[in-house]
This record gives C-alpha cells, structure tokens and sequence, in this order.
C-alpha cells in the first residue's frame, strides 16, 4: 500500500457540497504531515462546469477560494483508487458500493464518518500515517449502524444563506473526519 491516503468526496453535480468540501479540507490539510490526495467528484457530474457561484461566495465568507474548481464525473478509477469515499447523500454512498461492492466498507455520508472516525482509536500505529488513516476506516465501518446515515443538505438552487450553512456544516463535519484521521499533534 501506499504511503499516501486518498480521500474522495462526491456528491450529484460535483459543483456545491463535494467541491467545497473539497477546498475545506485542503484549507485544513495544509500543514498535515500526512501526504494526503485529495479530491471531488460527482454521480451525474456538471463535467468541466465551474463551483456554483453562491459556493464560491460562501466560500469566500471563510477566506477560502473555490474558482479553481472544475466539476468531473465519478468513474471507477477513482473508487478503487481511493481509501476513504466521502459521500454527501446516502443514494450516493448505495451507488458506489452497487457499482463496487468492495468499496462499502470505504464509503461513509461524511456525517456519518465524522461520528464514527472519531471512536476509531488506532493506538498501535504511529499518528498521521497511510496505514493509521486505513485502520481508523476498517473500525468505523465494522461499527457502522445498519440503514439510513446522516446527510449533506443539497443547497443547489436555493438562497446564498443555504450554501453558507452547507458550508458550515461541511467544515465541523471535515474537522471531525480529519482530526480522526490524522491522529494526535
């Protein structure tokens, strides 16, 4: 396996929830020493289409920048490619492991990682490493509860407040999920 980790966040257009989750956690990974890939993707991705623009300014509101952003499609190099799957809605997560049975025990909603991740407790490796990051995955989903996980609220085509409380969330839910992952510092 590798040294590096790889989180994918998706959700259905790859232009709200999932790419500014995206720029969150980049925001709050940039001085971890775990070498961590990180990248978005969407189910029915708008591909090539930029960050919705009231993403952009809730982005904004947190001194983030999410102009960049360049919506692509979920495809199955990068479900198998990846070590954790972050999913903003449950249909989402149910079509991932339809497609890639072996990718269930990777691919949470991210508010259910970030309830699970934190109980993990990986005190026989060493803190913000790969094989860590891969432990704390494998015990939260062996305590994953059967049915429906928390969700993302889809903000697409609302007022700009729903794109900031969207962002928000995405942000306590992501400070939990990486605290977990990246162990203590």
């Amino acid at each position: 396996m590798s040294g590096e980790f790889r989180i994918l966040l998706v959700c259905t257009a790859n232009i709200c929830r999932s790419a500014m989750g995206e720029v969150i956690a980049r925001a709050m990974l940039h001085s971890a020493s775990l070498p961590v890939v990180l990248g978005s993707s969407g189910v029915r991705a708008m591909v090539g289409h930029p960050m919705a623009p009231h993403a952009i300014a809730a982005l904004d509101k947190l001194g983030l920048d999410g102009r960049a952003h360049r919506a692509r499609a979920l495809d199955h190099d990068l479900v198998r490619s990846s070590d954790l799957l972050l999913t903003m809605e449950n249909e989402h997560r149910l079509l991932i492991s339809g497609q890639d049975p072996q990718a269930a025990g990777r691919t949470f909603t991210l508010p259910e990682f970030a309830a699970l991740a934190p109980g993990a407790g990986q005190r026989r490796y060493r803190s913000d490493t790969a094989e860590r990051a891969r432990a704390i995955v494998e015990s939260a989903a062996s305590r994953r509860a059967e049915g429906p996980a928390p969700e993302v609220h889809d903000p697409y085509g609302g007022p700009p407040e729903g794109y900031e409380f969207c962002a928000i969330a995405l942000g306590d839910a992501l400070s939990h999920a990486l605290a977990a992952l990246l162990g203590p510092r």
